[in-house]
């Protein structure tokens, strides 16, 4: 039935975490855009192996969850983040438009993200909600 009134609403804006810590993951610093590998907290990276397939299959398990709320390494066990809109570097040479906005744009490390996915290698960070001379505007998380 269509809406004939004013109704309450919610929504949700940034919202906090915690994920678990790969036992093997480098340290974590804060404000690091955090992927789930499998289920635990690494730092944004494109996938890894041998060839573009080894690549593509280990980035296909990877999750973008938000930014580091403080730098953490393993030993660490949990890393707090936060899922929003959040500024990432635009990758130069693979840069992120305005014509993108609305559109996916990928993880190429830890603060910048891309504007495509080449042999599948790269996780999906989000959502472009803006592009600006300082960044990429990201909405992540899931």
């Amino acid at each position: 039935m269509a809406q004939t009134s004013v109704r309450k609403y919610q929504e949700r804006a940034g919202v906090d975490g915690g994920h678990p810590i790969a036992a093997n993951s480098p340290p974590i610093y804060e404000g690091a855009l955090v992927i789930l590998k499998a289920g635990d907290a690494i730092p944004g990276r494109e996938g890894q192996g041998a060839d573009n397939a080894a690549k593509a299959a280990e980035a296909a398990t990877f999750v973008a969850v938000g930014i580091a709320k403080k730098s953490v390494t393993a030993a660490d066990k949990i890393v707090p983040t936060r899922a929003g809109v959040i500024l990432f570097d635009n990758k130069a040479d693979d840069a992120v438009t305005r014509a993108d906005i609305g559109k996916a744009c990928f993880v190429f490390d830890d603060e910048a993200v891309a504007r495509t996915n080449p042999n599948n290698i790269r996780a999906k960070a989000g959502t472009v909600v803006d592009v600006e001379s300082v960044g990429v505007w990201v909405r992540v998380g899931v």
